[in-house]
């Protein structure tokens, strides 16, 4: 008897938790929501009671009828954003109430631990100017939000809603403790924006692109014996991250994505570039996009030692990111030649990362451009006696370093292959002038073509050139 009293109290205890609205964690207090469009909320009831959601920005109520399993879904239009702060309210009977919700511009963030990595930083590894942006949290507390995604893994079944997660507020701990490359691209572009921006970041070190894509994504571009054999280069299995990680946030209309991936699929160049551009189609059809309407950020990977300095197979796998960027609409690629760290695989250097990407946000949607915020790029070379003069595209104002001083990270070879530190000077708006006492007849040029390498060349506000070289000898270090 005693079992059957207790048993009961469950049952009772849990229809009972049932008869109240239950919302995704995605959904609650202090969230932002996209400004300017019919936003997406939903959650659960009980099967087929009617569920009544009002937001206080607006005077009419939505109404609909949850299903027999008691799923439930209405789309809200929302105002153009601004610092006000709103309610909404969602009753079946038995009122919920989500406050502090404010309407701006949504941003999802994924990646690797670049991405992951917190403002406060690691152990020995820092980030720069992290008091700065940890003391003036308080400022941006009704300017940036952030929920971010614990970290979860499903293989190929897409999770209906996150393992936990909440919608917070900045103050010094919990800057502290949110993603300093997201942190600091809303920190960049809210200063400059009458709105709020709101963060959705889900990362998880140490993983690889085939991990954040569905099955449908990695089956459009590889081979079924291709898709098997990740299976053995990593302990999180393809498609593990896209379905705990991201199908519970994909209804949560946003305006744009932000990626800081690769190191752990450095070596991938036979199809990194293929994958990547099918997760970004894949991920906008997943928020509704078919027309390529938000912009995909992405960072360049940043040089490191990577076992080996020497080596190449950072600046080969930059190739491959540069041919993803090629055809992938609406992108664009951070560079980062100037942020890497030989010994440290995660560069303090992570407002630069933020900046940029808030550049380009405020070039292509905000009206903010006219600056010269895209990285200068190879465009041809030529032989000049000893010297080979490389000219670059996109340059803007113009190349630096100035008058009289050096640029490094120049190597040049001849009919050997074998290549030597070159001196190198910009030579005029476009152009940079390379040569070696030890290649009197030069045929390749280099430039930041090692896993790791001092190297200086950038624009004239400081955006660097990525690498780059003029032969296409790939076994050749």
């Amino acid at each position: 008897m005693k079992k059957l009293l207790l048993l009961l109290f469950a049952t009772t205890l849990v229809f009972g938790a049932s008869a109240k609205v239950v919302l995704p964690k995605v959904l609650g207090s202090n969230m932002v929501l996209q400004q300017n469009t019919d936003v997406n909320l939903w959650g659960k009831a009980d099967a087929n009671k009617k569920v009544v959601v009002k937001a206080s920005w607006g005077k009419s109520k939505v109404q609909t009828k949850a299903d027999e399993n008691g799923n439930w879904a209405v789309k809200v239009a929302t105002p153009a954003g601004s610092f006000d702060k709103y309610t909404i309210s969602i009753s079946d009977g038995e009122e919920i109430i989500l406050e502090n919700v404010m309407i701006g511009d949504v941003w999802i963030t994924s990646g690797q631990s670049n991405m992951e990595m917190p403002v406060k930083g690691w152990d020995r590894q820092p980030v720069e100017n992290a008091k700065e942006f940890i003391f003036s949290a308080t400022k941006y507390a009704d300017k940036i939000r952030m929920f971010t995604v614990p970290r979860a893994r499903s293989y190929n079944e897409d999770k209906e809603d996150c393992e936990g997660g909440e919608w917070l507020c900045p103050a010094p701990e919990s800057v502290a403790n949110m993603s300093a490359v997201a942190y600091t691209f809303a920190y960049n572009l809210v200063g400059k924006v009458d709105f709020p921006i709101g963060i959705i970041t889900s990362n998880w070190g140490g993983t690889r692109i085939e991990s954040w894509m569905s099955m449908k994504a990695l089956e459009d571009v590889l081979t079924k014996e291709q898709i098997e054999h990740k299976y053995t280069l990593r302990s999180i299995k393809p498609t593990e991250l896209y379905c705990a990680m991201i199908a519970p946030i994909r209804k949560y209309n946003a305006r744009g994505f932000l990626w800081y991936q690769g190191c752990s699929n450095l070596g991938d160049i036979d199809h990194y570039d293929i994958m990547q551009a099918s997760m970004v189609k894949h991920w906008r059809e997943d928020w509704g996009d078919t027309e390529n309407k938000m912009p995909f950020y992405f960072t360049m990977i940043a040089p490191h030692g990577y076992g080996n300095s020497r080596a190449i197979a950072y600046p080969l796998f930059v190739e491959c990111q540069q041919r993803a960027l090629a055809n992938i609409p609406n992108c664009a690629m951070v560079a980062t030649t100037d942020t890497g760290e030989e010994v440290n695989i995660h560069p303090a250097k992570k407002n630069e990362v933020g900046e940029r990407m808030a550049a380009f946000a405020l070039r292509d949607l905000y009206g903010q451009g006219g600056v010269d915020i895209v990285a200068p790029t190879y465009e041809s070379s030529r032989v000049d006696k000893n010297a080979i003069i490389v000219t670059l595209k996109d340059v803007g104002a113009g190349l630096q370093p100035g008058y009289g001083k050096q640029v490094i990270g120049f190597e040049l070879a001849g009919e050997d292959r074998v290549f030597h530190p070159a001196t190198a000077y910009v030579h005029s708006h476009r152009e940079v002038r390379a040569w070696s006492d030890k290649v009197k007849e030069p045929v390749a040029l280099r430039y930041a073509f090692r896993n790791y390498i001092p190297c200086n060349l950038a624009n004239a506000l400081g955006i660097p050139v990525p690498p780059f070289r003029t032969d296409s000898w790939d076994n050749v270090k």
